[in-house]
């Protein structure tokens, strides 16, 4: 275990919490997927989760152990504000045309979005305040699945792609949504797996299903793909984990995969189908995002280290597209996003950030955490979400969890959620 490691867990348990209440800090996360009712842009970035930015002001001004930062949030803090600082340096010097009315605004969003994970994973959860950012995210499908069935009523039952809509009338891109569904599904499928109580594990398998039923009809392939492959490899890690399962989450399990069947065999339509499973992967949205990404990759060797300051590579993106101005997307891909933003040392600091948790995980075996993992990274890399509440609150999601563990060696999930404080 390396020194800084060492250090943050040190910290944390110095800093650990008597009380058996929850933190504005966990709040402040928690809440994150329900402002999406109240969202006001297509993507669902941090500037629609104004609540929870407040509530995570109020936390630092008036508690010090939330303003107490780990090193790991330290170092990831000060090297994006580094890159971003020198990107934006360099494209003012020498492309200044690449600098927009925006540039400002996106350089204190990331701001904010670094600060905040900085603070959230250097918060010291306790067994509740961990059970209640899981349960809470989970229970947020409600929030996803009513806008989205609710925008499917208003068409009429529609049998093609349903884009929903906010309250506050903002279209959501299908598959930003998804990603953000895929999330939600993860943290109830470990909370429906792991909770003692059987109507918990009721509730949160149809949470579940109300969040499939949503990726469905937003025909979001990826969404469909990367919602399989966490509630499948979620299956296999809990039975290799559990060894001798409880009958009770078994027969659940057994009803819950007939339900999905069902449902499907409901909401999916032909047109569906044939997107999801009979679409030529070189169609012309496919062949168009691998374009996107060839072409980043061509041009980020023009500013190798830094990167062309986050936002700034948007002048190329809209020649790409044939289009004029300025806008909200890049890449169409987190991991080109990343690179040419932020360079070679951004995109490595975005590797060790999640490649730290996944590597404390398995030292401590939290295997259902690593099993749903890959579905949720490939729904991020096929889209652009670098700057997105979905992207980030998984991240901070797996540092916590990661944390956790390594405070609490000889704990696991089944200690959270059985025994739901500390």
């Amino acid at each position: 275990m390396s020194a800084v490691a060492r250090h943050d867990i040190r910290e944390m348990e110095l800093s650990g919490q008597d009380d058996k209440g929850v933190s504005l800090v966990v709040i402040a996360t928690a809440i994150m997927p329900f402002t999406l009712l109240f969202g006001n842009d297509r993507s669902f970035t941090f500037q629609s989760v104004v609540p929870s930015i407040v509530l995570m002001v109020v936390a630092c001004l008036f508690s010090s152990k939330a303003r107490r930062l780990s090193r790991q949030a330290v170092y990831v803090i000060f090297g994006f504000l580094t890159i971003m600082a020198v990107s934006n340096f360099l494209t003012a010097s020498f492309q200044s045309y690449l600098i927009t009315s925006n540039t400002v605004t996106r350089f204190l969003l990331f701001t904010i979005i670094i600060l905040f994970y900085g603070i959230s994973t250097s918060h010291s959860y306790s067994r509740r305040e961990l059970s209640f950012l899981f349960k809470s995210i989970g229970a947020s499908t409600i929030v996803t699945s009513f806008l989205e069935i609710r925008r499917y009523l208003q068409l009429g039952l529609y049998a093609g792609r349903v884009s929903p809509v906010t309250l506050l009338g903002q279209d959501l891109d299908p598959n930003y949504f998804a990603l953000l569904v895929v999330v939600q599904i993860a943290c109830a499928y470990v909370v429906a797996l792991y909770s003692i109580n059987i109507i918990t594990k009721l509730l949160y398998f149809i949470f579940i299903c109300l969040g499939f039923v949503s990726v469905i009809l937003t025909g979001s392939r990826s969404g469909m793909l990367c919602s399989i492959a966490v509630l499948g490899l979620g299956f296999i890690a809990y039975y290799l984990e559990a060894g001798s399962s409880k009958l009770s989450t078994t027969i659940l399990l057994i009803v819950f995969f007939v339900v999905l069947l069902f449902m499907a065999s409901r909401f999916m339509s032909d047109w569906m189908f044939d997107r999801f499973f009979n679409n030529d992967y070189d169609d012309s949205s496919n062949a168009q995002r691998l374009n996107y990404w060839q072409n980043a990759i061509q041009r980020w060797p023009q500013r190798p280290l830094f990167g062309f300051g986050v936002g700034n590579y948007n002048y190329f993106f809209a020649i790409d597209r044939g289009m004029v101005g300025d806008l909200s997307t890049t890449t169409h891909g987190t991991v080109t996003d990343f690179l040419v933003d932020f360079g070679i040392l951004g995109l490595g600091l975005l590797i060790y950030i999640v490649g730290s948790s996944v590597f404390s995980l398995a030292k401590r075996h939290v295997y259902i955490m690593l099993a749903v993992l890959p579905g949720i990274v490939v729904c991020t890399v096929i889209i652009g979400a670098e700057r997105t509440v979905a992207l980030w609150l998984w991240i901070i999601l797996f540092r916590v969890v990661a944390n956790y563990f390594n405070c609490h060696p000889n704990e696991s999930l089944y200690d959270v959620f059985q025994k739901g404080k500390r």
